[in-house]
């Protein structure tokens, strides 16, 4: 009766095991299709119902506005960086850090952050983003290297950050601007 026993819970530890790892491979396997620009394994690992969140606060409500900021994200060259901090049945936390040529260029320090991932049936389900340790003191660093620009894309363009939606076509006149930017900023260093 104890070898039962025992081999039954040896079973269900190894099948919870096997589940954590399956888990953490599923998010490593987004991040790493996510880097690599990789669309459609990226929204494959994606739940039918997937939605991102910052906090409570809904970022992305379904995988089409998802795929809207991948797209964005491919044209900016962005790829992140996970390390696991908490590997649980269908939760799966990371500490992230997050890089974007727009961020390099702009000489901006790359974003960071804590990240859950609750996955459902193999896909994951949401994504949720919160402050990490630190976080306050480290984005005001962050956005202290973003001033200069705001405010010359305000005089010369007469936008602001958020007047460009997180979608390729804005993502290139981002760009485009931000290149203008670099160029004139880089003519004025030189005299």
């Amino acid at each position: 009766m104890k070898i039962t026993y025992l081999t039954f819970v040896f079973c269900l530890f190894l099948s919870f095991s096997n589940s954590q790892n399956n888990n953490t491979k599923i998010v490593k396997d987004f991040i790493e299709n996510f880097n690599k620009k990789d669309s459609i394994a990226t929204l494959d690992a994606l739940h039918k119902n997937f939605a991102e969140y910052w906090n409570t606060l809904q970022v992305y409500k379904n995988k089409k506005e998802y795929s809207n900021y991948y797209s964005w994200s491919s044209v900016m060259q962005d790829y992140e960086e996970i390390e696991i901090i908490s590997d649980t049945k269908n939760k799966i936390v990371v500490n992230s850090t997050y890089y974007s040529d727009l961020d390099k260029l702009l000489g901006k320090l790359p974003y960071k952050s804590k990240k859950t991932f609750i996955l459902s049936k193999g896909k994951i389900l949401k994504i949720i983003s919160e402050r990490n340790k630190g976080y306050t003191a480290y984005q005001n660093k962050r956005k202290s290297a973003y001033i200069k620009f705001k405010n010359w894309l305000s005089r010369n363009h007469n936008l602001k950050r958020n007047d460009f939606k997180m979608n390729r076509n804005d993502a290139l006149k981002m760009r485009k601007i931000v290149l203008e930017y670099i160029s004139k900023d880089e003519i004025v260093d030189r005299d």
